[in-house]
């Protein structure tokens, strides 16, 4: 009996405990607002990044989350159009953006090469100066077999089909201090329009060896790796195997079928640097941290006097998809 008083007890303060709300006064100041920038720089490649600006809680109408917009809000925008924008490659001045070349994209013509050391300054009004630099000296990653496939499943408890992207990729390390980003670029494609699959939804079926791909979890059953990013510490010179399942549809069994879908595009495999994937790794701990009795989580920034990163990267597309399908496929 002593048991079962005991448990309603806990109970009912855990309820008590969840229902309250404090405010709390906070007394000191709050760091200065920073340039925002996240941008990897590959090889032969254009160069594009994107550039906003952090500000002070309440600044930016971002946090409705019923969809109804804060009057108490100044409804300001968190893009730079207007910054002053600096490309160094291996010491020299190569080109100056004054403004963004599509809002707040700033896209330069200046292409660099493989081996290049990229440095990127960025001056806008009275914010400190952010400086990022990438050198593009990183080895393309080897992959050895990998498949795309779609599977369709019947739930008949809850009467609906299911559609899924299975993904399969093997990464063979060359033993060095190495840093990966799995990036399916596939498109799912039906009557209703077009939208990209993403790992934020993934499921890891399985993996040769364990704790790879949910290295960043704080919660390994509930969390997921939405940048796709892994480092090699567990698999040095050997071969990582993963096997994802993401979700991309479903139908209630009730409705008629809808016709032909598409699914397109490709799985990539890239080698990013450090500072890239420190930053992104940190970045899905932070997003993972459901629970308020977690740890805090420090965001680990690639890129000076900002927040964000700018870093080196180089891409193989590991396998290619063009399959269309319709509701009697098996």
């Amino acid at each position: 009996m002593k048991s079962i008083n005991y448990i309603l007890t806990l109970i009912v303060s855990l309820l008590l405990f969840n229902s309250c709300k404090y405010d709390i006064d906070y007394i000191g100041e709050l760091p200065n607002d920073k340039l925002v920038v996240a941008s990897f720089i590959q090889a032969d490649s254009v160069i594009s990044i994107s550039i906003s600006k952090s500000a002070k809680p309440g600044i930016y109408n971002n946090n409705s989350w019923f969809g109804e917009n804060d009057p108490n809000t100044q409804q300001l925008t968190s893009q730079v159009n207007d910054a002053k924008v600096d490309l160094y490659i291996n010491g020299s001045l190569k080109q100056t953006l004054n403004g963004g070349t599509n809002q707040n994209k700033y896209t330069f013509s200046v292409i660099p090469r493989t081996n290049d050391s990229v440095e990127v300054r960025i001056s806008y009004k009275d914010y400190a100066e952010a400086i990022g630099t990438a050198n593009l000296n990183l080895l393309k990653p080897v992959s050895g077999l990998d498949s795309i496939l779609v599977q369709k499943a019947t739930d008949t408890i809850n009467n609906i089909i299911l559609y899924q992207v299975v993904l399969y990729l093997e990464i063979i390390d060359n033993g060095r201090d190495n840093y990966y980003q799995i990036e399916p670029d596939i498109y799912y494609e039906d009557s209703y329009g077009r939208r990209k699959i993403s790992l934020t939804e993934a499921e890891l079926l399985s993996e040769n060896i364990i704790g790879v791909f949910k290295e960043a979890s704080t919660n390994f059953q509930s969390s997921s790796n939405r940048f796709g990013v892994i480092s090699n510490k567990q698999f040095k010179g050997e071969t990582y195997k993963v096997r994802l399942a993401i979700p991309i549809d479903s139908r209630d069994l009730g409705y008629p079928p809808q016709g032909a879908r598409k699914i397109y595009g490709n799985l990539n495999l890239s080698a990013i640097d450090k500072k890239s994937y420190d930053y992104l790794f940190t970045l899905n701990r932070y997003h993972n941290n459901y629970s308020f009795m977690s740890e805090p989580v420090i965001i680990v920034d690639g890129i000076e006097n900002a927040y964000g990163f700018i870093g080196a990267k180089t891409t193989m597309t590991a396998h290619n998809i063009n399959f269309t399908f319709g509701d009697d496929d098996k």
